[in-house]
């Protein structure tokens, strides 16, 4: 009977292990310009409960990809502005 119940127990265990398990994106995934919009959401979900989801591998590799593209020049230049003075 003890068997029996650890047996189920342990199954129940596994089982339960795989349902929040969300695949892991890699980082160059979320480079891609087609997945900016899954990138700003995984950015905003952790920022939004970092207490919980800092540490997990998307939230990871979603703050070295943003990281990349600031550092990169990867993003939206804003234009400096022209005060009519200086060599271009």
């Amino acid at each position: 009977m003890k068997k029996m119940l650890l047996l189920m127990v342990t199954a129940l265990a596994f089982a339960l292990s795989g349902c929040n398990s969300e695949e892991t994106k890699t980082v160059e995934w979320y480079l891609k310009p087609e997945n900016k919009p899954a990138l700003d959401a995984k950015l905003a979900e952790c920022r939004n409960n970092p207490g919980q989801l800092k540490d997990t591998p998307n939230c990871i590799n979603a703050r070295q990809a943003a990281e990349k593209i600031f550092l990169g020049g990867k993003f939206d230049k804003v234009r400096e502005p022209e005060f009519g003075f200086g060599s271009k």
